[in-house]
């Protein structure tokens, strides 16, 4: 098949979206190079770790044997903690010029670190809004017998068909990219789903290693609690930097933070749809902010099929963000 041609980055427009990472990102000793020549940005981990009543740095580096970084309490934490203060870098010390950021959005999880860029709250007031999201998916994990898998190669189209023998038991979950969709549900029903995807023609389906069915109709008890927990102890304030809801597909002020947030549990994330708005309004430059690049391997490809040639950068570790520092001096993207 012909590779697609991709049309020029506009260096006099260079609009960035800040893209912020969701569980699944999270692995053992991550942020660590970058903590150690930047200690002050350890007190992250500190004041969530004081809000969860645990060493969460000794659980990042694998040396709590009782608490697992893969526990759902904890790695939520953790990615929100390092996406945070790798922002904070970037913003304070590397003196990125925020007015040419356009729009930030996240990935699940994600979207909390993204808000706490925007200004919609303060590091500790969204530590204890993650630390409440994961305890108390945490415990939906133990008792909701729900399960996802990824499903590779195949679009929309072929997965809906299989999954209406299976309405309100397994739903699709993430819209990843046109070719990776994840789907989600209670355990046995998604078991027999992903036989039954397989016995379509569909070759490749992945459980995922999470108990728990998230982004479904399943999670309705979960954001009822979550909203309660907002109404009681948030107060939200205007974003500084346009927030892009990758459930809704599209800008969120103040007001609909709430929504957003209890939403995005019940509901799928259209994460494709998310970028193809992005790319429509002539962003070219995305920078993912926490641990990994799963997301930029994704908007890569995203790009791609849209004909659309883009400049990436992540800061998964120090070599990444010398490069990425580079690349922001090389565009007069520094204040």
């Amino acid at each position: 098949m012909e590779r697609p041609i991709l049309t020029d980055i506009d260096l006099d427009k260079n609009k960035i979206a800040l893209i912020f990472p969701g569980q699944g990102s999270q692995s053992e000793k991550m942020g660590q190079q970058f903590l150690r020549f930047n200690s002050k940005y350890l007190e992250y981990f500190e004041t969530a770790g004081d809000i969860l009543g645990v060493d969460l740095l000794k659980i990042v580096k694998g040396e709590d044997h009782q608490n697992e970084l893969g526990d759902t309490k904890f790695s939520q934490a953790s990615i929100y903690c390092l996406s945070c203060a790798l922002y904070d870098y970037l913003k304070n010390d590397l003196s990125m010029d925020l007015s040419k950021v356009d729009t930030v959005l996240g990935h699940s999880l994600g979207e909390y670190s993204a808000l706490y860029a925007a200004g919609a709250y303060g590091f500790k007031q969204g530590a204890e809004l993650v630390a409440y999201r994961g305890k108390i998916m945490s415990q939906a994990d133990r008792t909701a017998r729900g399960m996802m898998a990824a499903v590779l190669g195949a679009g929309p189209g072929p997965i809906e068909k299989v999954l209406v023998s299976f309405k309100d038991r397994v739903f699709i979950a993430n819209y990843n990219d046109y070719t990776q969709i994840v789907i989600s549900g209670y355990e046995d029903d998604t078991r027999k789903a992903v036989e039954a995807l397989k016995g379509s023609g569909i070759k490749k389906v992945i459980p995922l290693k999470v108990n728990i069915a998230s982004h479904c109709p399943i999670m309705a008890d979960v954001s009822e609690k979550l909203g309660s927990f907002i109404d009681k102890n948030m107060e939200f304030s205007d974003p500084g930097l346009p927030f892009f809801s990758t459930t809704e597909v599209g800008y969120v002020g103040r007001e609909g933070l709430k929504n957003t947030l209890t939403g995005q549990l019940v509901n799928p994330i259209r994460w494709y749809s998310s970028i193809e708005s992005c790319l429509d309004k002539g962003i070219d430059t995305f920078i993912e902010i926490g641990p990994g690049k799963v997301l930029s391997g994704l908007v890569m490809r995203i790009a791609r099929k849209n004909r659309k040639k883009i400049s990436i950068m992540n800061t998964n570790d120090l070599k990444d963000i010398e490069d990425l520092l580079g690349k922001l001096q090389e565009r007069g993207l520094l204040a």
